[in-house]
């Protein structure tokens, strides 16, 4: 099972995902400047994302520089689960019925969902 990550160390991470392998500065600089926060802040992140076992880190030339360990698919199937499990309790009928109903779906969404839908019914 994949270790808890917070909102703010998905963040990291996706970028960390995005464009690995990277320098702190390198994470600072992709994140977004509307968050307020410091490098200081995302170093806090990167640190805690390596004792998780979710980053990897390598010196190069004397400095950081941090690649995923685990899998974005991994890290967001144990998050999903997690989620179902919490707010669903484990039902995926109800969770799927949710977000259909809630979220605006364009048209190959749908057709997705629909093609998806007919697999699990045994039919093409």
């Amino acid at each position: 099972m994949s270790p808890k990550i917070s909102s703010a160390e998905w963040e990291v991470m996706n970028v960390v995902w995005d464009r690995s392998p990277l320098t702190a500065a390198e994470v600072f600089a992709a994140l977004p400047a509307d968050h307020g926060w410091k490098q200081k802040t995302v170093n806090t992140f990167l640190a805690r994302l390596d004792e998780k076992g979710v980053l990897k880190v390598a010196k190069r030339d004397g400095v950081n520089v941090y690649a995923p360990r685990l899998r974005r698919g991994d890290c967001v199937a144990a998050e999903s689960e997690s989620f179902l499990q919490r707010v669903f309790q484990g039902a995926a009928g109800p969770l799927l019925l949710h977000f259909c109903e809630q979220q605006d779906l364009s048209a190959e969404e749908i057709e997705e969902l629909q093609r998806l839908l007919r697999k699990k019914k045994g039919r093409p």
